[in-house]
């Protein structure tokens, strides 16, 4: 356990450890299954048992490197579906995932900061924003500072997370890492419950308005 412990802390402030999960989310924008926000979260707990300046400096520096890696992951992704169709696949067109496709390019003409922000925090979120922003056509010029605002407020609620986990107790590395992967976990699933009990709550409403 204490080789174990001594291998994580050498990631701490660790550039390519940085630029691994900038990786990840980069092919996370494909890849959905990769736990691209569990990674976020686990080496922000790491990073911020550093002292003083020198974790809000590595943690900037963490936040930088998964924004743009999050940033070109949107961009590639965008332009797969666009060229060579790839939201057309048949595993890329699951029931919920189409849902939330569909609900998203609904809303995407009247309040598309709020919907590219927001459906990204839930889980699929994010490939189902940028599969919407390619369905309908949404020129890149437009979806760019989207995806550049929505991959900013992911990555920051995932780098707080674990943040205020890694900073509350230096002595326990790998437990307040753990913790720090469960609560957003939980978060994570909370969020998508509460989202679909408002969604169900939406269509009654329209199903009581149109009768």
């Amino acid at each position: 356990m204490e080789e174990l412990t001594n291998w994580v802390l050498d990631l701490r402030g660790s550039g390519w450890s940085f630029a691994v999960v900038a990786l990840v989310l980069l092919i996370g924008g494909v890849v959905t299954f990769l736990p691209s926000q569990s990674l976020v979260v686990a080496l922000s707990a790491l990073t911020a048992g550093d002292q003083g300046w020198t974790a809000l400096i590595n943690l900037f520096g963490l936040f930088a490197f998964c924004v743009v890696g999050m940033v070109l992951g949107d961009i590639g992704t965008y332009w797969l579906a666009r060229g060579v169709g790839f939201g057309k696949w048949s595993w890329m067109n699951g029931r919920r995932l189409t849902a939330v496709r569909t609900r998203v390019g609904d809303q995407l003409k009247t309040r598309p900061k709020w919907v590219m922000v927001t459906v990204r925090l839930l889980p699929m979120g994010r490939i189902a924003t940028v599969l919407a922003a390619s369905d309908a056509r949404m020129p890149m010029p437009r979806f760019l500072p989207l995806s550049v605002l929505a991959s900013a407020v992911w990555v920051g609620y995932a780098v707080v997370i674990g943040a205020v986990f890694g900073s509350f107790s230096t002595d326990n590395p790998l437990l307040m890492m753990v913790l720090a992967v469960v609560t957003a976990i939980a978060l994570g699933l909370l969020a998508q419950v509460v989202n679909g009990w408002l969604e169900k709550l939406t269509d009654r409403r329209k199903a009581d308005v149109a009768s």
